[in-house]
């Protein structure tokens, strides 16, 4: 669906002109990008215009998430999707507190780097807008794109600038445009990011390549159940003399994997309560030392005496 008509359809409503609405029209075709988000919407106008995008494209889904406030707009999202006959692109949610919450969920259900797009316009703050991309940075695919909305907004300035949350904030938050500080700190300094542009009041980057894959993310496997692994000995004495005496052994009980997955593994005793790097042996396995057990972390009257006596 033309811009033009998403405008006949909704009338002329903020926050998003019919001109910004053909540039994000042309953003989506010219780019064929078919799944995106929308980390806030207000009353979805500028979700209207990027589903009727999507519809031209023939294929494609947007998601779009907002504070369960922006239920009561008027209009508010439903209406103007209805209106534009777009409802059947776009999956809405709503949070309590932060949108960030639904992104976690998304990560949670194995969402890296399966997104288009990501438009942003949600809280304008360092914190939210911050977190927002850095979520976001794992969800877009390679060649992904990331529009920040609103680079110059202050809260000083802004409709709530009397409201007393507001008022509360220390004046450099008031006066600072804390959208554009997320994208000169976060994203324009970010190797994973090129094609930086700025339009107006939004903010364009692109992912270069793949980051978040699984076969990157793999890379962590080991090192993540070697570390329940020592939070189980910690508290195991059993379990502890077991990684100690039959590593590998040990580490298969844990997993389910093959005992032959972890030959390279050996575990040692230290006394530090703290971790310690661990390093590779000159027969070329990984040592890892434990720390001291949690049934050891209480200092005895002895030990004590002979601290103050050193």
């Amino acid at each position: 669906m033309r811009p033009e008509e998403v405008f006949t359809r909704v009338g002329k409503l903020p926050h998003l002109s019919l001109n910004q609405g053909c540039m994000f029209y042309d953003f989506i075709k010219a780019n064929q990008l078919h799944k995106g988000l929308v980390l806030g919407f207000g009353n979805g106008v500028s979700t209207a215009y990027l589903a009727g995008a999507i519809q031209d494209i023939d294929s494609g889904t947007l998601t779009a998430i907002d504070l369960i406030s922006a239920r009561n707009y008027e209009p508010n999202i439903h209406w103007i999707l209805e209106s534009a006959g777009l409802s059947h692109f776009v999956q809405i949610h709503y949070e309590a507190r932060s949108i960030n919450w639904q992104l976690m969920k998304l990560l949670e259900a194995n969402q890296y780097e399966s997104y288009d797009f990501c438009y942003l316009n949600t809280a304008h703050s360092w914190y939210d807008t911050g977190l927002a991309f850095c979520v976001a940075e794992r969800l877009l695919k390679p060649d992904g794109w990331v529009i920040f909305d609103n680079l110059h907004y202050t809260f000083r300035d802004s409709i709530h600038r009397e409201k007393l949350w507001v008022k509360r904030m220390p004046e450099e938050e008031q006066l600072s445009p804390q959208v554009e500080r997320v994208f000169e700190l976060l994203v324009e300094t970010n190797p994973h990011f090129g094609s930086f542009r700025r339009i107006g009041r939004f903010g364009f980057a692109q992912k270069r390549y793949p980051v978040w894959s699984r076969e990157k993310r793999a890379q962590n496997d080991e090192d993540i159940v070697i570390s329940r692994a020592l939070e189980r000995a910690r508290v195991d004495p059993e379990y502890r003399e077991e990684l100690l005496q039959s590593p590998s052994e040990a580490m298969s009980d844990l997993t389910g994997f093959p005992c032959q997955q972890f030959n390279h593994l050996n575990f040692v005793d230290s006394d530090s309560f703290a971790p310690i790097s661990s390093n590779i042996s000159e027969p070329g396995k990984t040592i890892i030392y434990l720390e001291r057990p949690s049934w050891e972390n209480t200092l005895t009257e002895s030990v004590l005496q002979k601290i103050l006596e050193d």
